[in-house]
């Protein structure tokens, strides 16, 4: 079904939650929804728990790496970020989609060992269109992708929303007809997509790899989303993988 791209804004206040951005029936952006402290927070959060899921060896070589620097808290957000090389990143997914990631699936997050979590978890969970949801952690390297594709509906229900940490990237949404109906949203850091229905099913859709320079700092290329997705029609309750408070 095609229809108009032009995209409509809805600001109640000049901060960040408020800001609404409609791209389509279908996905909504909230560009600023996490101010940068709460970035810093939820990205330690994200890493912590992507860190722990890595080899003996891995771990290993990134103690070694973080004993080499500085051992102040830092306020910039892509020094939180080590160098690609110290991360064990999977070429490519069983799919063939997703390139130069690493990923897991998130059973519950350390609200306990990781001050000031908890009332951003709760103001990300009170978005969520429905309560039952699994939750999905991806880091990109510097040089990450994500290749166009339709989700399968097997996989989650009828929306997903994605938090974005870290360098900005590109969403291109392709329409079946073509450039016509074909479309980019821009991802900052901080923002909050939500995508569903068709937006999803009828709409192939795909994360760009960054454009800055290889010049500078590769950590500010590297992204870490999270990912928010309703539970598909043939799931049972126990297979809940994150159930908000």
């Amino acid at each position: 079904m095609a229809f108009s791209h032009r995209i409509t804004r809805r600001i109640i206040t000049t901060w960040s939650r408020a800001q609404v951005v409609t791209y389509a029936p279908n996905l909504t952006l909230w560009p600023r929804f996490f101010a940068p402290h709460e970035q810093r927070i939820l990205l330690t959060a994200a890493l912590q728990k992507l860190d722990h899921m890595e080899t003996r060896l891995a771990r290993q070589r990134m103690k070694r790496y973080t004993m080499t620097m500085p051992q102040t808290e830092t306020s910039v957000l892509h020094e939180h970020f080590l160098p690609d090389e110290y991360y064990d990143f999977q070429e490519g997914h069983f799919d063939g989609v997703i390139h130069h990631y690493r990923e897991m699936h998130l059973n519950s997050w350390p609200e306990h060992e990781v001050a000031g979590l908890s009332p951003i978890l709760r103001d990300l969970y009170n978005i969520c269109p429905t309560n039952e949801v699994q939750t999905h952690l991806l880091h990109l390297a510097s040089y990450g992708e994500i290749l166009p594709h339709v989700d399968n509906t097997s996989a989650s229900g009828s929306w997903i929303m994605g938090v974005s940490l870290g360098g900005e990237r590109i969403l291109r949404m392709e329409g079946s007809n073509g450039n016509d109906d074909s479309f980019d949203v821009p991802l900052p850091s901080g923002s909050v997509y939500l995508q569903s229905d068709s937006m999803r099913y009828q709409y192939k859709h795909s994360i760009l790899k960054s454009k800055l320079s290889d010049e500078q700092d590769p950590r500010i290329k590297q992204r870490l989303s999270i990912m928010i997705r309703d539970l598909p029609l043939s799931s049972k309750p126990g297979d809940v993988l994150f159930h908000p408070d």
